[in-house]
């Protein structure tokens, strides 16, 4: 009994989008990223790539969910190309739309992450703790980004994971292409 329990847990915990996906996961994933969208407007959080973030620099709520939202929409965009191209199975993009942003709900631990008063000091200890805090959740995000493309573009294998860290990769350098050209604007 005990084995299934944590069979389930890890379900819930790293592949949720076998349960939820479609409206449902976007609708999670767009509460949670407006969320921590707020809370990054007050813990000086900057999410401002893919799957950067950073701390301490002041942003507005609408700046942080403007980082927010062209995070997703560039993970969302890249990986929804890659599966029509290299999936044999009709994709929705709602599918796609909707896990990735559900896997965007490690950002509240970003957000709160960013109240911890470590992030101003620069003693090399404090350093090395922030860089194992950040680790575990952008690793959880990772494996939640992949799990949401594969199930999504029903990819599996090698194939998925070569799409996978190419559009990650591209949606990192697309995410932080769009920000550089509009933040002069925010």
């Amino acid at each position: 009994m005990t084995d299934l329990k944590t069979a389930n847990l890890n379900k819930w915990l790293f592949n949720p989008f076998i349960y939820v996906a479609g409206e449902q996961a976007l609708f999670v994933g767009w509460t949670a990223m407006l969320l921590a969208s707020g809370i990054a407007s007050f813990s000086k959080t900057h999410f401002d790539g893919a799957l950067d973030v950073h701390f301490g620099a002041d942003a507005s709520f609408v700046t942080s969910l403007i980082e927010q939202s062209i995070a997703w929409l560039s993970v969302t965009m890249v990986l929804y190309l890659l599966s029509l191209i290299f999936s044999k199975s009709k994709i929705r993009f709602i599918d796609i739309a909707g896990t990735i942003a559900l896997a965007r709900v490690v950002t509240l631990i970003f957000a709160c992450l960013g109240f911890l008063p470590i992030w101003d000091l620069k003693k090399p200890v404090w350093l090395i703790l922030g860089a194992i805090l950040l680790l575990l959740p952008v690793i959880w995000m990772i494996a939640l980004m992949y799990n949401a493309f594969s199930v999504s573009a029903n990819i599996r294998g090698s194939k998925a994971v070569i799409c996978f860290i190419i559009g990650l990769l591209t949606a990192e350098i697309l995410s932080k292409v769009c920000l550089h050209y509009l933040m002069p604007y925010l």
